[in-house]
């Protein structure tokens, strides 16, 4: 696709594939702020970026990281793309915990961030570097779409022809988003009862593109309500619906879309791939990974939200995701895979668990991982993390890791108060595959 070229009909900024331009005016926060809104003192190892300040658009909730670096003119830029949200949505804690709008926050290093309390401006020119805000909220134009009730970020990229044939220099953002449609809850659904009519539940994967990553355009695709697909039907794997999906550009022409569901017939999370030559017409491929089969296993009652990665060196691919045990709570496994569609191996134990400490911001449960590359084979691992085993996402926290004894299975420390080296040079560059 050639890049995008916005224009106005119906009233509406347009761009050339029919897409709504969602923009507004904002009010900044002109301050990196890291600490929780919370009143009672927390253990912050690991915590970049909490809960926004009261009245802030994420001031409940914050989470689903999805970091980027880009090198250019001797600096590193820094962006990360979150979820969050004022007043968390009913029975949603247990699929989607910080689902509402989508805002961007940039950094120097990765570690303190400048983030907005508001909208994003629209700034352009040297002023464009410190607008920060909501880019994405739901869509308030058209009643039919996907995101009417809510949306949630799961991945950014900047796909070049490399990558897609028709894409060059433009950034593609892939969330998932709810309207508010009552859907009966299906049994053993973590955070509502079997039965319950929650709003919002039946996400459906999307598709925006920018620029700038900061002015986004839906992209209307082929089902009715502007998703890329729908979910599966009656009695299928994926019916309840379609969660996080995360893209891996494996090649030309080969698009995979990693995205979890529940199957209530398992009674357990499962992660799905869908593949696209294009980006735009996906083919559901199956469920590809389960965790763990063991009553006793930490990943037991499945897996989550997902990010699947090139590990640089290996060239292996790598899925990083949110570990749910039977007993709910949640932590970050690993698995790695020769060709990123089976024979998926998992880790026989979690790479990041809930803290140890009972105060900690993090102590109830970690998920929605994002991993970056490193230069020196280093990673860092961001990730949401809540306080209590149950609700919202409460902030965004980061450990570093690198290979385990003897070059093994990577191993994640929460990163401490002191700045840490670590040969933390970033190394991919604007465009490059992950």
């Amino acid at each position: 696709m050639q890049a995008l070229q916005s224009r106005a009909a119906a009233g509406r900024p347009l761009c050339q594939h029919r897409c709504a331009v969602w923009t507004r005016r904002s009010r900044l926060q002109p301050v990196c702020q890291i600490s929780s809104t919370t009143e009672v003192a927390v253990h912050t190892e690991g915590l970049v970026f909490s809960r926004g300040s009261s009245g802030a658009w994420d001031s409940a909730a914050v989470g689903n990281p999805v970091v980027r670096c880009y090198m250019g003119d001797n600096e590193q830029r820094w962006y990360m793309w979150y979820s969050g949200s004022s007043a968390p949505l009913a029975g949603l804690a247990g699929v989607a915990p910080a689902t509402g709008s989508i805002g961007v926050a940039v950094s120097h290093d990765g570690i303190d961030w400048l983030r907005g309390d508001g909208l994003v401006e629209g700034h352009r020119g040297s002023a464009k570097d410190g607008d920060v805000g909501v880019v994405l909220g739901p869509n308030s134009d058209s009643w039919w779409a996907l995101d009417t009730c809510h949306l949630a970020v799961s991945d950014v990229q900047v796909l070049s022809n490399s990558s897609v044939s028709s894409g060059v220099g433009v950034y593609w953002m892939f969330y998932s988003g709810g309207d508010f449609e009552p859907v009966p809850a299906p049994p053993g659904l973590p955070g509502a009862a079997a039965g319950d009519a929650v709003e919002g539940l039946r996400m459906r994967p999307g598709l925006a593109m920018s620029q700038d990553g900061r002015n986004w355009a839906r992209i209307e695709a082929d089902h009715h309500t502007w998703a890329l697909f729908d979910v599966g039907e009656a009695g299928q794997w994926d019916a309840a619906y379609i969660g996080h999906p995360q893209v891996l550009a494996a090649g030309p022409r080969d698009m995979r879309m990693y995205y979890h569901s529940f199957d209530a017939a398992a009674g357990k999370f499962k992660v799905g791939l869908a593949t696209s030559k294009d980006g735009f017409q996906w083919s559901k491929a199956g469920p590809v990974f389960e965790g763990g089969a063991a009553a006793g296993d930490f990943d037991a009652a499945g897996a989550a939200a997902c990010q699947v990665v090139r590990d640089p060196d290996s060239r292996q691919f790598l899925m990083f995701y949110e570990a749910v045990a039977a007993d709910g709570s949640r932590s970050i496994g690993l698995a790695t895979s020769a060709d990123g569609r089976s024979n998926w191996k998992r880790c026989s134990q979690p790479i990041l668990q809930p803290n140890d400490a009972a105060d900690a911001w993090d102590a109830g449960g970690v998920g929605a991982p994002c991993a970056v590359a490193m230069s020196e084979g280093k990673w860092r691992l961001y990730y949401a993390g809540r306080q209590q085993q149950q609700g919202p996402w409460e902030g965004i926290g980061v450990a570093l890791g690198g290979p385990g004894e003897g070059g093994g299975v990577l191993s994640f420390k929460r990163r401490t108060g002191k700045k840490q080296q670590q040969g933390e040079q970033q190394q991919q560059t604007l465009g490059e595959l992950q």
